[in-house]
């Protein structure tokens, strides 16, 4: 995380803070699980979202910080209880090769931890912070939870449409971006205007991110990922990258990517993930999707050049730009 923002040290000292914040909200916790927490909230990435909230916080001429860092540590406690679960529905061993809560706790323990971080993120927004609306986290919170249950409970389902998929992603990834780019500028209390371009620009630079990491479990390095390339296809989850070529296969007049997913049961073996990944590219499925998700890039950038702030546009212009570089 640190490394990422080298070239920012100023919004680097805040996301530090942000983080022990997060951890000793976490040490609170007693017994055996507070170090498997603690390991938890420590192994965190870039730390996007609360990294937005921070940037936008700057929109306005109030002195806002103490209320940033607390709302940004919110978002991301949220965030890290949302992957606590998604493990635990993925029954997943291991994420950014380590072990996960849900390996070492197994399925119920897991569920009380996330619980418990959801928990403390409600307690720190307890406080009087200027703009935070407790009811447009559970909105975001409520999205998120639905999209999850909704690609859960459609596991193995490859022929879903691609409204569906972007109405799915919206809600499990987009939604809190946006939530922490319009959290940020409404602790100063902006107008309407503001609040609504940065609530667009977190939704479409969400909207890209995890388009992105869909195009990764396609053509990432394995070992980066921290996990098989092809993962989602094999534990039947539909991406873009697979909608599009199958849309193309539709087009062409062809079922060879159809037939071959509809006669497999999940988890699929790698003998077949080998095979669609194959069809998937040679049907441009990767080359469709990296199209869109450049689309919400540049949407993304044009509102941000309307908020007339030049040192919010380039700090969310750096981030984008480095997001859109990752391999991992």
């Amino acid at each position: 995380m640190t490394d990422f923002w080298n070239d920012e040290p100023h919004l680097k000292e805040k996301l530090e803070t942000v983080s022990s914040t997060i951890e000793n909200t976490v040490a609170t916790a007693h017994g055996f699980i507070r170090p498997i927490l603690l390991e938890h909230v420590q192994s965190v990435g870039k730390m996007l979202r609360p990294t937005l909230v921070l940037i936008t916080s700057a929109l306005g001429e109030r002195s806002v910080t103490d209320d940033a860092i607390r709302v940004a540590s919110v978002i991301e406690l949220i965030h890290l209880a949302s992957l606590v679960h998604d493990d635990i529905i993925d029954s997943a061993a291991t994420r950014r090769g380590k072990s996960t809560i849900y390996a070492k706790l197994g399925a119920k323990q897991a569920v009380l931890a996330g619980d418990f971080l959801l928990a403390k993120a409600l307690l720190l927004t307890s406080g009087k912070e200027r703009g935070m609306d407790s009811r447009v986290v559970s909105a975001a919170l409520s999205r998120l939870c639905e999209s999850e249950l909704e690609q859960d409970a459609g596991q193995g389902d490859f022929f879903i449409p691609r409204h569906a998929y972007l109405r799915r992603i919206a809600g499990k990834t987009a939604s809190l971006f946006a939530l922490s780019c319009y959290a940020g500028v409404a602790l100063q209390e902006a107008e309407p205007l503001k609040l609504m371009l940065c609530h667009r620009i977190g939704y479409c630079m969400g909207m890209a991110f995890q388009i992105q990491d869909d195009i990764l479990d396609y053509t990432g390095n394995s070992s980066k990922l921290g996990k098989n390339t092809g993962n989602d296809l094999k534990c039947g989850i539909p991406t873009l990258p697979l909608i599009y070529a199958l849309e193309q296969e539709q087009m062409d007049g062809t079922t060879e990517l159809r037939d071959l997913l509809q006669s497999s049961k999940t988890p699929l073996k790698q003998k077949t993930v080998d095979r669609a990944l194959h069809l998937v590219a040679s049907l441009d499925g990767v080359q469709k999707a990296q199209i869109l998700a450049e689309s919400y890039k540049m949407r993304a950038l044009s509102d941000m050049k309307r908020l007339g702030h030049p040192q919010v546009e380039r700090q969310l212009g750096n981030l984008l730009a480095k997001l859109s570089k990752r391999s991992v």
